[in-house]
């Protein structure tokens, strides 16, 4: 009877062990995690024709946040350990204007299922507000420290519509940059800037990470330790370390290098490939395949670097990158005339258009 009595304690010990061992195993988030913004990776203005015009954005939260939200909703911390997340907000900035804070509610016509932190969100009416505002939206996580005080997350990405022009562009370019302003794809380097001149190894970089982080909906970060001594810049660390771009040796980056047409549709097509292939790395780039429908060669196929063709070729048949006349794709220099001319240098307002496009085609 005791041996009996002693079996059926143990195996209740045994299943108490068992159910026990998910809240044993799951660890408390860390301070970074409290700290991890969201990332907007749309904005809209909307009206309803009755003059009532509202904010609309689009938002993901990264993993580690919605794993630290699950962590103190399933074990009731509350102010118990480093506090909670408990809602989003967004500042907005009209016109230049100063920011204001407003709460964000789901968009009745987007179905959220369980997710509630994940998705299309509204703002409520804002009077100050007109379909042609300029306007600036960030947003953040809300909640409370240990000791209850309110405690926010770091700031989103910014996006902005409707912005006053602050660059020099061709005429023919100008939609399609507005449309890369909306998706936020115009880096802070090129703002102010002449977008008709060639674009550099470091500006194309900070480019590509905007490009990664609207497809993938992840914010980017530098690498923790600079290899390159002649760049602190914090967008090519943050493209390194994402992976879709590294360095002309293992110290050297060579930020004010020139880029010609198929370095950007390669450097860009690897911003694809990471979001889309798992396991992608650029060190094991030629195991991964595009699968695409090819068409008609350019007429200077030849010219085209054997290494960029399945890139190039990718991106035009996505629509995404043009030739530049008959026939013509123009990837790099390959005469000293033609270097000394400039031939296929990618120029800034190039390089944001097949961003804007790999964002509106292929996200």
């Amino acid at each position: 009877m005791k041996k009996r009595i002693l079996s059926l304690l143990l195996a209740i010990m045994m299943v108490f062990s068992f159910m026990s061992l998910p809240t044993a195993a799951a660890s408390a988030p860390s301070a970074a995690d409290l700290r991890t913004p969201p990332v907007i990776s749309k904005l809209e203005i909307h009206n309803d024709g009755a003059g009532d015009v509202w904010l609309e954005v689009t938002v993901k939260t990264p993993a580690n946040v919605l794993g630290a939200i699950d962590y103190f909703e399933n074990h009731e911390l509350g102010y118990n350990q480093a506090g909670y997340i408990g809602g989003l907000v967004l500042e907005y900035s009209i016109d230049g204007g100063q920011w204001q804070e407003t709460g964000l509610n789901f968009s009745p016509n987007y179905d959220q299922g369980d997710d509630r932190w994940n998705g299309i969100f509204e703002t409520e009416y804002l009077s100050e507000l007109h379909v042609d505002s300029e306007v600036k939206a960030r947003a953040r996580y809300s909640g409370a420290a240990e000791n209850g005080d309110t405690r926010y997350s770091d700031w989103s990405n910014t996006l902005t519509l409707n912005e006053k022009a602050d660059f020099t562009a061709s005429d023919w370019a100008k939609d399609e940059l507005a449309e890369a302003d909306k998706y936020g794809l115009i880096p802070d380097s090129l703002r102010g800037q002449d977008l008709t001149k060639p674009i550099t190894r470091a500006e194309f970089a900070a480019v590509s990470v905007r490009v990664y982080e609207a497809l993938s909906g992840a914010k980017a970060q530098p690498v923790a330790v600079n290899p390159f001594a002649d760049t602190k810049d914090a967008e090519v660390l943050k493209a390194l370390n994402v992976g879709v771009t590294n360095g002309v040796s293992a110290t050297s980056f060579e930020p004010n290098t020139l880029l010609n047409r198929e370095q950007a549709a390669t450097m860009l097509t690897r911003v694809y490939k990471k979001v889309t292939m798992s396991g992608w790395t650029l060190a094991g780039d030629a195991s991964f395949t595009l699968s695409y429908t090819g068409g008609a060669l350019f007429a200077d196929d030849v010219s085209i670097s054997a290494w960029a063709k399945d890139s190039v070729y990718f991106m035009a048949s996505k629509g995404i990158i043009n030739g530049v006349g008959n026939n013509m794709f123009a990837p790099r220099a390959v005469t000293s005339a033609e270097e000394a001319a400039g031939y296929a240098q990618a120029t800034r307002e190039q390089a944001l258009l097949i961003a804007a496009r790999m964002v509106k085609n292929l996200k």
